[in-house]
């Protein structure tokens, strides 16, 4: 076999890294992206452990102590108290901070001088579609978050890499390669090992274990697709619509999607199914209580803040990750800041240590890290240097600042 001109020619099945061509803008980049997302999770879960009154009792408590979960998650909450649980409400949140970026793009827009090579002619209604995938995908999401671990609801979310490979072969005509493959069968084999997690008792208060880690699961994994298509989508726009502004687009974004959510929640208010309740009936989601709520917890409110800011930022390092590499790449980043919720949450002690969620966590990374190139095989087809005419899913992790014209 050695002497086999052609298996001569094969490249060496040995291991290289592609960390080193990243500029410093581009690490830059990615740390805020990590920083700013990884703050993003963190309020939302310190938000959900805040002791509210419980307005679905008929005689709820006038005043909480906020510092009862803040210190010891397992702890339950005082008589006529619950944690604040509106998932729903929240997303509109998210939706807000999304719409704060086009406020501060309109202003930047008036106060300096106008960039010739930003579009601003583009139809406007094209986010529209986006961003109601990402209040559905959203919205599925914390639904499932409610059933299941919050750690896991993180790693899960990995799973999307899978999901926007093959959508990349079917929407985006682009070929994937060997590595590629092997890598979203890390991913699946990596998300498989991290949902079984959750089916095991891993310790805790009684009251604080999920009511269905198995439909939750299930839940998370399939607004995976829901968010992979809206990447795809992103990444569709701006091939079609060149220098597109970051801000712009995540402000339209979150216009469209405070929209959309606010009539769902009028909705939801209306809707005899669910846990919470409206005027003494019940109903999915009650906003009014919420807003209650956050009025009367300083802590809350913080958390609730430092949401909406958060995900700002984090949108827009987002989008404009889309916007100059791929919605892979985005997909990637995102993932990354696992580690760093993780982390924080068993310094905080959120959650308790589990070896077969760090043995997942470990495969569904390396996936990741192989689909992207980060990890190179050059017998699976990896390369480290860029061909005429490769597709854009060859480019490294952080690509140029702009695509190609």
């Amino acid at each position: 076999f050695l002497t086999n001109p052609v298996a001569q020619q094969l490249p060496p099945c040995s291991v290289g890294w592609n960390l080193w061509k990243m500029t410093p803008a581009q690490y830059v980049l990615a740390f805020w992206m990590l920083v700013t997302g990884s703050i993003n999770t963190i309020s939302t879960k310190y938000a959900d452990m805040q002791c509210v009154p419980n307005y679905r009792l008929d005689s709820p408590a006038e005043v909480c102590n906020a510092a009862v979960n803040a210190s010891n998650p397992d702890e339950m909450c005082p008589p006529g108290c619950a944690t604040f649980d509106h998932p729903f409400a929240q997303a509109a949140g998210m939706f807000l901070g999304e719409m704060l970026c086009l406020v501060v793009f309109k202003t930047m827009f008036l106060c300096r001088t106008p960039d010739p090579e930003e579009n601003t002619h583009f139809p406007r209604y094209v986010f529209a579609w986006p961003a109601f995938l990402d209040m559905a995908g959203t919205s599925v999401m914390y639904l499932g978050l409610t059933m299941t671990y919050a750690s896991v609801f993180q790693m899960l979310r990995g799973a999307v890499v899978v999901f926007t490979g093959l959508l990349s072969i079917v929407v985006l005509r682009r070929k994937l390669r060997a590595f590629h493959w092997l890598g979203m069968v890390l991913v699946t084999a990596g998300a498989t090992v991290v949902g079984l997690s959750a089916l095991q008792d891993v310790g805790g208060d009684e009251e604080n274990k999920p009511s269905n880690p198995l439909l939750g699961n299930i839940l998370i994994v399939v607004a995976q697709l829901v968010v992979a298509v809206q990447m795809v989508s992103e990444e569709l726009i701006f091939a079609r619509h060149k220098n597109i502004s970051g801000l712009h687009a995540v402000g339209l974004e979150g216009l469209f999607g405070l929209v959309y959510l606010s009539a769902g929640l009028v909705a939801m208010y209306h809707i005899p199914f669910g846990s919470d309740r409206c005027d003494g009936n019940v109903c999915v989601e009650n906003a009014l209580h919420a807003l209650r709520e956050v009025a009367g917890n300083r802590w809350l409110l913080a958390a609730v803040l430092g949401n909406v800011t958060s995900i700002a930022f984090f949108n827009f390092f987002g989008i404009s990750v889309t916007k100059s590499m791929s919605a892979t790449h985005r997909m990637v980043l995102d993932s990354l800041r696992t580690m760093v919720i993780w982390g924080f949450s068993l310094l905080a002690k959120w959650q308790d240590f589990s070896y077969l969620q760090v043995v997942g966590f470990t495969i569904l990374f390396a996936g990741t890290l192989l689909y992207n190139e980060i990890i190179k095989f050059p017998c699976l087809g990896a390369t480290g240097e860029e061909e005429e005419g490769t597709d854009d899913d060859k480019a490294p992790l952080l690509g140029d600042d702009q695509p190609d014209a």
